[in-house]
């Protein structure tokens, strides 16, 4: 670990309205603070004006990941892991040229089902083609595959169906995976490996036609932009490891200090000059998602084990195993740190890092605290909201609710006692005291994490193309309209006064709501 000696003063500060400076806002819940006058519905003749979009291309997805701006002290932050693909003489059959192969994990699938998967796919009657082969894998699916699994699976074995005798077969990429990691010299070798393995050779063409002749690289990036006018005032670049697009992390910025977490290193770094306070390596997972949490001088972050580092030289405190995962967020709470784990949600004490309770739950969401209900969004089966009541002694369910979707990620927000859960291709409003469902739509919404400000819930909608409102306190569900913004789906609005800054999938921009 290397750091510049500094001093650090710890205080409680109030945040204004013109902040959003971590993830998931000022109380990391996804509120805004203070009183902003958002207008009371969007329309095309009251829609935000865009104040400003970054000119030079900021890659996103495979190239720099989907974390999220923070804004404070009349600056925007974004931290991301910058790929760039360079030219080389070395090959790698890597996850990507597994993912341009059209490769998926079939783990959920019994193995007599993969079986008779394969088997009628190479039986296919040539004659079966067009919409009469559509209805045939639809009915197959709808026959042999249950509901959560078609959710995640069942385009894709519709997709092998129509590839009939030319899909890749599963053994292939079997083999394939068992030199991921490794790195062939030249062309030649590469080839002359997949020439061993005695691939059909239609499978082997679509094989070295998907080995690229060029191979990742990356740099550790914190860009800092000036608010107003998105012009940049720093940029922190070092060189980092190729992590894909895990690397979704969102930095906090407190006490003058932008904190960021990115492929290899957890950063310290100057609000105003970007210049490095201190970094600390990462001893987990390689580029988590999961976005640092500063309270009471300690630096958390999960990193496939929930960690502490001192805030002010980066030294680790603490590292506790127990909590798994590298995407959800940690949140406190009195002296606990609250972390959705695998399969667990899991308190732990700040001060020593001993685990204080666990209870069901798990995912990639990041809970959310209000007058001490837990609320957590958790992808086990039959319990997808849980509601804990919690004590100095522990926490004890409330109550949970269920629902089928393909994924659980986005974070509730919790508001004069109801759960907004507007995630999963549905919009979802829940009683906090008894659970019950108080008005619930299929929508348009996925991954993203919500906000609320003014009693409205901005939401993302159509893969991140507009920013919808929603009217908070009714008890019917209520569009209050929406705008075009053209967001990058997978990252999360953060709203500072009446401007809301947002990721695209190449840029920054600032609307400014009117």
């Amino acid at each position: 670990m290397k750091y510049a000696i500094c001093l650090l003063v710890f205080v409680t500060l109030n945040v204004s309205a013109d902040e959003w400076p971590q993830w998931r806002g000022p109380d990391r819940n996804g509120i805004a603070a203070g009183d902003i006058d958002l207008p009371e519905t969007l329309t095309d003749e009251n829609s935000p004006i865009k104040l400003w979009e970054t000119s030079e291309e900021i890659p996103s997805d495979h190239y720099g990941g989907h974390g999220s701006v923070s804004v404070a002290g009349g600056k925007v932050y974004l931290c991301l892991v910058w790929h760039r693909d360079e030219p080389t003489e070395r090959r790698r059959i890597d996850g990507d040229v597994l993912s341009k192969l059209d490769y998926r994990g079939v783990g959920s699938l019994s193995k007599e089902v993969v079986e008779k998967m394969e088997n009628d796919r190479k039986n296919l009657s040539r004659r079966l083609r067009g919409e009469a082969l559509n209805k045939w894998a639809q009915e197959w699916v709808d026959a042999n595959i249950d509901a959560k699994t078609k959710l995640s699976l069942g385009g894709w074995i519709i997709g092998r169906f129509k590839k009939g005798p030319n899909a890749i077969p599963l053994e292939v990429y079997d083999t394939l995976r068992t030199v991921s990691n490794r790195v062939f010299d030249n062309q030649a070798e590469v080839e002359a490996w997949v020439n061993s393995q005695e691939f059909d050779s239609g499978v082997r063409d679509q094989i070295i036609a998907a080995i690229p002749n060029t191979m990742k690289v990356a740099d550790d990036v914190v860009i800092c932009l000036d608010a107003a006018s998105g012009s940049e005032l720093w940029r922190h670049k070092v060189p980092g490891y190729p992590s894909g697009r895990a690397s979704s992390s969102t930095p906090a910025v407190t006490n003058g200090k932008v904190y960021a977490a990115l492929s290899e290193k957890l950063y310290c770094l100057n609000a105003e000059t970007g210049s490095l306070i201190w970094e600390a390596p990462l001893t987990g997972k390689k580029g988590p998602a999961s976005s640092p949490l500063v309270e009471n001088g300690q630096v958390y972050l999960l990193q496939n084990a929930l960690t502490a580092w001192d805030a002010e030289t980066g030294n680790e405190v603490w590292r506790n195993v127990e909590v798994k995962g590298s995407n959800s967020s940690p949140i406190a709470w009195n002296h606990l740190i609250v972390a959705n784990s695998v399969g667990a949600v899991i308190a732990v004490d700040q001060s020593t890092g001993n685990t204080a309770w666990t209870v069901p739950g798990g995912g990639d969401a990041t809970p959310v605290i209000a007058d001490d209900v837990l609320v957590v969004t958790s992808n086990l089966d039959g319990k997808n909201i849980i509601a804990y009541d919690l004590s100095e002694t522990g926490a004890h369910e409330r109550w949970s609710h269920s629902f089928l979707a393909q994924r659980y990620a986005a974070s509730p927000i919790v508001k004069d006692g109801r759960v907004f859960h507007l995630c999963s291709d549905r919009h979802l409003c829940l009683d906090l005291e008894s659970g019950k469902v108080i008005w619930e739509r299929q929508a348009q919404s996925s991954i993203s994490s919500p906000l609320l400000a003014d009693g409205k819930l901005l939401v993302y909608e159509n893969r991140g193309g507009f920013v919808s409102f929603l009217r908070a306190e009714s008890d019917n569900y209520e569009v209050l309209g929406k705008a075009k913004v053209g967001a990058l789906y997978c990252a999360s609005p953060a709203l500072a006064g009446k401007t809301l800054y947002l990721r695209t999938s190449k840029s920054v921009a600032a609307y400014r709501f009117q």
